[in-house]
């Protein structure tokens, strides 16, 4: 009886205790044409859009990229993004992005520590204007790749007690003595 008891503790342990699993959060929001110039620098924030549905779970690996410069304008002005007040971004007056006659890449990974700053269901994009001109920006992903703790159906639980109080039950009348 003891080792039948402890075979089925050991299985209603492995069937419970579920497996992480890995999934992915990706979203992109539109290209971005700021405002006429602030004509104060840095400029007070301007939204830009949000990223919606994050969902939760263990964050193992976040990035944020975009282009400054887009399908209207191929530069931008000088410009600092930020996700939920992380800087993600920068584009510095006179450098490539400022003057480029195609729209200029960035990406920006996030360290462990800024996990956080994406643990809410959205996050919030936007950006200061550093320069003269207005702000344009291609479109902008952020993927999040995150570990989830698959959570057992309850009819398969219920299906596995069933299975235990069986075996339970036929374990119990042997050592009676009612089974031959």
């Amino acid at each position: 009886m003891s080792k039948l008891k402890n075979l089925a503790l050991l299985l209603l342990a492995v069937a419970a205790s579920a497996p992480a699993a890995r999934a992915q959060y990706s979203q992109t929001l539109p290209e971005y044409n700021g405002p006429a110039d602030a004509g104060v620098y840095p400029s007070a924030p301007y939204a830009v859009g949000t990223f919606t549905g994050i969902p939760g779970g263990t964050i193992t690996t976040a990035v944020i990229s975009g282009f400054f410069g887009n399908g209207t304008v191929p530069n931008s002005s000088a410009a600092s993004v930020y996700l939920n007040s992380i800087l993600v971004a920068q584009c510095v007056q006179f450098e490539a992005c400022y003057s480029s006659t195609s729209p200029t890449p960035w990406s920006h990974v996030f360290t462990a520590a800024e996990f956080a700053s994406l643990a809410g269901p959205t996050a919030d994009l936007t950006v200061t204007q550093d320069s003269p001109f207005t702000i344009r920006l291609g479109e902008t992903t952020l993927t999040i790749r995150y570990d989830v703790v698959a959570t057992p159906e309850p009819a398969t639980l219920a299906l596995l007690a069933t299975g235990l109080l069986g075996v339970f039950g036929i374990a119990r009348r042997r050592n009676s003595g009612s089974i031959s």
